[in-house]
C-alpha cells in the first residue's frame, strides 16, 4: 500500500461534536485537539513522515469576541498540561506553526516558540499546526516579504518562502464532518493533493477512518497534470 508522505487534516465537526455528546462547545474542541493529538501518534506509526492540523483559520477572529478568547485560552491549557500532547513530544514528533502567530497573545506564542525550540531537532515525525492561518493571507504575507528582499517571483522561490518552507507539499488532504471544501487552507501547496472526504465529526476520527482514507489514496493514480 502505497504511503502519503504527507498528509493535511482540516478539522471540522467540532461544535457539533459537543451538541451531539450533550456537552459545552468547548468541551468539543478540547475532544478535537486530543484527536489530534493521538491522530500524530496513528500517522507516525503508519509511516507518514509529515502532518498539518488545519487548527484556526483566520476567519476564526471574526467569530464572537467570547468564542474566540474561549478557543484561546484552551488551547495554551491543552499545550501546556494535556497529557496527550506530552506523549506527542514523547514521541520524537517535530512541531512547525505556520499562520500569522503575531495575533495570538504572548502567553499562547511563547508556549507555541518554547516547543518548536524543544522539538528543532526531532525527526520521527513532522508535526505543523496551522493556527491564525489563512492561504491567501499566507500568500500575500509570502508576496510582501519577497519585495522587501527583491528575490524575483518564480514558482519555486514562492514556495521556498512560504510558511510551509521546506515541508513538502501534502499528498492527501483529509476533511472531516461531510463537508467538501478547502476553506481558504494551503491553496497554494494543493495543487495535485488528493482529497478525502470523512463523514465522521472530528472528534471520532480514529485509526480505522485514517487507514480508510490512505486505503483509498492508495488506489489512486497520481498524474500531477501530466
Amino acid at each position: 500500500m502505497s504511503i502519503p508522505q504527507h498528509i493535511a487534516f482540516i478539522m471540522d465537526g467540532n461544535s457539533t461534536w459537543a451538541k451531539e455528546n450533550n456537552k459545552p462547545v468547548m468541551d468539543g474542541y478540547l475532544a478535537g485537539m486530543r484527536t489530534m493529538a493521538q491522530t500524530i501518534l496513528d500517522a507516525k506509526e503508519l509511516g507518514v513522515k509529515y502532518v498539518t492540523f488545519y487548527a484556526f483559520s483566520m476567519e476564526n477572529w471574526g467569530r464572537p469576541q467570547k468564542w474566540v478568547s474561549d478557543f484561546m485560552a484552551l488551547a495554551l491549557r491543552f499545550f501546556k498540561n494535556d497529557k496527550s500532547i506530552k506523549e506527542v513530544l514523547q514521541a520524537g514528533a517535530k512541531l512547525k506553526v505556520i499562520g500569522d502567530i503575531t495575533r495570538l497573545s504572548q502567553e499562547v506564542q511563547n508556549i507555541l516558540n518554547e516547543y518548536i525550540e524543544r522539538t528543532k531537532n526531532h525527526s520521527d515525525i513532522t508535526v505543523q499546526i496551522a493556527i491564525s492561518y489563512g492561504a491567501r493571507d499566507e500568500i500575500a504575507r509570502t508576496v510582501q516579504k519577497m519585495q522587501k528582499q527583491g528575490i524575483d517571483f518564480t514558482v519555486d522561490n514562492i514556495s521556498n518562502n512560504l510558511d510551509t518552507a521546506g515541508v513538502p507539499d501534502p499528498d492527501l488532504i483529509i476533511r472531516t464532518s461531510s463537508k467538501q471544501r478547502l476553506s481558504n487552507f494551503l491553496l497554494w501547496q494543493c495543487s495535485y493533493s488528493e482529497l478525502y472526504f470523512s463523514n465522521l465529526l472530528w472528534g471520532d476520527f480514529n485509526k480505522a477512518e485514517l487507514k480508510k482514507a490512505i486505503d483509498e489514496y492508495s488506489k489512486r493514480e497520481r498524474t500531477y497534470g501530466k
